[in-house]
């Protein structure tokens, strides 16, 4: 008889998933593969309005893997106090501005900027009440409030 020795290996190739990049409260997730190039969409209920990029697309990133171009977006209620600002300007006011604001407003804005961009934030009219209000400013470094 005769005994054939068939040489093998096996190599382990790095994932290349994003995984899921979780749902939204009050929002529709478009897209069911989380593959390196794959690309999902969000939308919002009615009576919301989508915060954030409304497309994702999984990418691989220099020593992190696979992952997602863009944090997942938010769906916030139309009307409420807040936004997001894209673009090289933009301006920010509380409701009803220069009249004072309601009570208990929550307001978050975000600012999309590109990567190595830097955001330059100028007040030009601001007064908070004490012991009420707050400003909380948050990116890449630690939250600054005052």
């Amino acid at each position: 008889m005769f005994a054939q020795r068939t040489a093998w290996s096996a190599e382990f190739l790095p994932s290349h998933t994003c995984g899921t990049p979780g749902l939204i409260p009050n929002g529709v997730i478009h897209g069911l593969r989380y593959n390196m190039g794959d690309k999902i969409r969000y939308s919002c209920e009615s009576g919301f309005v989508l915060e954030g990029h409304s497309i994702l697309t999984c990418i691989v990133s220099a020593g992190s893997g696979a992952q997602w171009d863009f944090p997942s977006p938010f769906c916030r209620a139309e009307g409420a106090c807040g936004g997001t600002l894209r673009g090289t300007a933009g301006s920010i006011t509380s409701p009803g501005y220069p009249a004072e604001y309601d009570n208990n407003l929550d307001c978050t804005w975000s600012i999309l900027s590109e990567p190595g961009d830097t955001i330059a934030l100028v007040f030009n009219d601001f007064l908070l009440e004490d012991k009420y209000d707050f400003l909380e400013i948050s990116g890449t470094d630690a939250p600054s409030i005052w």
